[in-house]
């Protein structure tokens, strides 16, 4: 509660009339205290009427608790802050999908490519409706298909990736790496990356250290679960500073995947002021909507 403020503090200054206009209502409703004037106390008293006596709840008194509570539902009390609700739509996630001979292998079934579409199929599913872009790479790297909300153009493209289609076998992530960094830089959109590749060249691993890309970056390794990391993975996740997730036979790999995309982009967005004050003030609606409630009876008449 030490960052406790209002986000439209002015509109606590509607209390101020708010307590006039009152003062002046209750003055001219309440005709017992003209009567005050001409009539002993405890004569008064007795001449009252029954339920006008009896009525200790009026809407002169309700009048201003309402008033006070709108007003600071208005002003936007807030304490703590949130990712922008449009945070998750802004954000961007490009592949990088490993295309060389290795991704052949079937120590996966029914091979490592394969099960890189499966996987990247699950993904788009998740991720339904955010954008997505994909590059594929061996010995160099090409866009396939820019970032696009539309997941059936990205799952019908990768149907036909096979290592014969590329130019040049051989790994060139560093290279497909700066295509993304130039990707979200021209869509002016921020997000990160994912690599899915089974292996990491020695070669690379010099390129990605003098890189230094800012993007957020995470690793699907394309291997068996039970086999060790590929050591040239391990290596490059540690000069990307990148998370390895590794396989599974569920969707639980690429919902880990997905969940890291997202808190990533919340981080970065939070240290660029992406983040906004929750405005608490909205919780008070169900308590103005029931006191409002209350003018419905018979005889509740401000005058």
């Amino acid at each position: 509660m030490g960052e406790f403020h209002f986000l439209r503090p002015y509109w606590l200054l509607t209390v101020l009339p708010a307590l006039v206009l009152c003062w002046r209502i209750f003055r001219e409703q309440d005709r017992v205290d003209k009567w005050k004037q001409v009539v002993d106390p405890h004569l008064l008293e007795h001449l009252l009427v029954g339920e006008r006596k009896r009525q200790r709840l009026r809407p002169i008194n309700l009048l201003p608790i309402l008033w006070l509570v709108s007003a600071v539902a208005l002003a936007g009390p807030t304490w703590r802050r949130e990712p922008s609700p449009f945070a998750d739509d802004e954000a961007g996630l490009v592949v990088l999908l490993k295309v060389s001979g290795t991704m052949n292998a079937t120590d996966v079934q029914p091979s490592r490519l394969e099960r890189a579409k499966h996987k990247l199929r699950d993904l788009l599913e998740l991720r339904a409706g955010v954008s997505t872009g994909l590059i594929v790479y061996s010995g160099s790297a090409h866009l396939v298909m820019p970032l696009t909300r539309d997941d059936r153009i990205i799952s019908a493209m990768v149907n036909d990736l096979t290592p014969e289609l590329m130019p040049v076998d051989g790994d060139a992530l560093a290279q497909a790496l700066g295509l993304a960094e130039d990707l979200l830089q021209k869509a002016s959109v921020p997000g990160s990356v994912l690599v899915m590749a089974d292996a990491v060249a020695p070669s690379q691993i010099q390129a990605l250290s003098v890189a230094e890309t800012k993007l957020p970056v995470q690793i699907l390794a394309l291997q068996s679960p039970s086999a060790p990391v590929d050591s040239g993975l391990q290596n490059a996740a540690s000069a990307l500073h990148a998370p390895i997730v590794r396989l599974t036979v569920d969707q639980t790999d690429v919902a880990r995947v997905a969940q890291r995309a997202r808190s990533e982009f919340r981080m970065a967005a939070a240290a660029d002021g992406g983040e906004q004050w929750h405005d608490a003030g909205r919780a008070l609606l169900p308590l103005i909507a029931l006191c409002t409630l209350v003018w419905s009876r018979k005889g509740w008449v401000v005058r």
